[in-house]
């Protein structure tokens, strides 16, 4: 199999954050048909929770860059039509999967229906001399010429670089270019990184309500210290990370997107009760 064969959207995904459940900031893709690209896809997202610093040292996106961009929820629209059923192409293709399936699943977005190929696993196998296998080294491993990386656009191009190498190395042992052997004993789908519903206490059940209604209500949430508050919040979303439950709601203090521990809020009322 080689792109030659069908069409591939080689894309890749920057994040306004560096821990815990992602949030979109920019996102770029390049059609290839027959081994050539054909068109492109590029936004930058604005992110209902500020840049962090240690993100904005990666890919280099500031707030002033983003103010003019819209929500995730529109963005991802226009990309799951611009995909299609194709399928997808990145560099460890789970990171941007996870990304994609957490903003599908917080702006009601049905996600792109099409499998990941991942460019890390296939450069593992067929490039293994390379120092090591993350993009930028393959990209130097390989001597393509300096560029920019860490941009959204940039690296799905770069992804497909290395990509095209991988099937050239491939041409000495076909039968690892087989349908089964790229996309892996379980392939990698938006869908397949959809984060789960919390488990929800009994003492807490008014919050899928709350949600689900756009409702806003107070938590009674025990801090760092141990010391119980209440926080009068909006909540938008609800979901499980390594088996905790989180709350995403705008803080109506702050206007700020905040995350809760379920586990530290004891109670959840009316505002104004």
């Amino acid at each position: 199999m080689s792109t030659a064969l069908q069409s591939l959207v080689f894309m890749d995904t920057e994040t306004a954050n560096v821990r815990g459940a992602p949030f979109l900031l920019e996102i770029g893709a390049v059609r290839v048909v027959d081994g050539e690209a054909q068109e492109t896809f590029q936004e930058l997202v604005l992110p209902p929770v500020p840049i962090d610093p240690e993100a904005t040292e990666i890919h280099g996106i500031q707030e002033d860059q983003v103010r003019q961009a819209d929500f995730a929820p529109a963005v991802l629209r226009r990309f799951c039509e611009f995909v299609g059923d194709d399928w997808m192409v990145a560099h460890n293709a789970a990171f941007d999967a996870r990304v994609l399936a957490y903003e599908c699943a917080r702006g009601s977005v049905t996600p792109p229906s099409g499998a990941f190929l991942d460019t890390l696993s296939l450069a593992k196998r067929h490039l293994p001399d390379s120092p090591d296998h993350k993009l930028q080294t393959l990209c130097q491993f390989l001597n393509f010429e300096s560029g920019r990386h860490h941009r959204a656009l940039d690296d799905a191009v770069w992804c497909w670089r290395v990509f095209e190498a991988c099937a050239e190395e491939a041409k000495n042992n076909p039968d690892d270019w087989t349908q089964a052997k790229l996309l892996g004993r379980v392939p990698i789908t938006v869908a397949s990184h959809t984060p789960s519903p919390p488990r929800v206490p009994g003492r807490l059940r008014g919050l899928e309500r709350a949600v689900a209604e756009e409702e806003e209500i107070n938590l009674l949430y025990t801090g760092a210290t141990g010391a119980g508050s209440t926080l009068p919040v909006l909540p938008r979303f609800l979901f499980e990370r390594k088996k905790k439950g989180y709350l995403e709601a705008e803080c109506l203090r702050s206007g700020l997107l905040k995350t809760y521990l379920l586990d530290k809020v004891k109670r959840v009322s009316s505002v104004g009760s």
